[in-house]
């Protein structure tokens, strides 16, 4: 059975429809984060609580504009982790790693693995398993990108910064993937972190979620081909 990679848009909004729905039941819960909503929308439109309290309940598409933000509740992160765990005779022991904290994990700028520590102008690494039969410690930085602009440019660059300190990384036994999912990493965007790619151990790869099976097998056919790295 083909398994396919995760539609982010797809799930995106079956993620909004759902949260619409909920709306009236949290309406009648109290839910803080809805009533801070609610207040918030009163204040700046001068509404009296009460009105727009019965408007939800009489009106769904209205209701629905009060519905939890969809891209905020890291629906990304839980996809590609379950996509990532459907794989697990080449993606073994596989780990979510924390954000930030002395439990976070970096590659500073000789290639070295850190914690703890976060390095200037460089993202955490979000995921770690280890590479099938072989030793190999797979590092992960996963990011779903779909607009253009000035920030996303900066995150583009956290990630060609991190292939490019892995460049300098002398651990035979270690590789890095950069995850670069929706459409601003296509064309150009994409070729920017294709460049800076390391195709000789240890080797680091850039592209979709789609891609890490299969450069996952690469990885460990060359080990194995090679009869394990050498640690020169």
């Amino acid at each position: 059975m083909d398994i396919h990679p995760p539609d982010y848009d797809k799930i995106e909004r079956e993620l909004w429809k759902k949260h619409g729905t909920e709306v009236k039941a949290l309406l009648a819960g109290q839910n803080e984060g809805l009533m801070r909503r609610i207040r918030t929308f009163c204040k700046n439109f001068e509404f009296s609580e009460e009105t727009v309290c019965q408007k939800i309940r009489e009106d769904f598409m209205f209701a629905c504009c009060f519905a939890k933000d969809a891209k905020k509740t890291g629906f990304e992160e839980k996809e590609a982790e379950k996509y990532l765990r459907m794989f697990p005779d080449i993606v073994q022991s596989f780990k979510v790693l924390p954000k930030s904290g002395k439990n976070a994990v970096y590659l500073n700028e000789n290639g070295m693995v850190i914690t703890g520590k976060k390095p200037t102008g460089i993202k955490s690494i979000d995921f770690m398993w280890i590479a099938g039969n072989t030793p190999i410690r797979c590092l992960a930085a996963h990011k779903v990108t779909r607009e253009k602009g000035g920030a996303q440019d900066h995150q583009r660059d956290e990630l060609i910064r991190q292939l490019r300190s892995f460049q300098n990384c002398t651990e035979s036994d270690l590789a890095l993937f950069v995850i670069c999912d929706g459409s601003y990493y296509t064309g150009q965007n994409l070729s920017r972190l294709l460049e800076h790619v390391r195709n000789e151990k240890p080797y680091s790869f850039a592209g979709p979620i789609g891609d890490v099976p299969r450069n996952v097998k690469t990885l460990i056919s060359k080990y194995n081909n090679n009869k394990g790295f050498d640690k020169s």
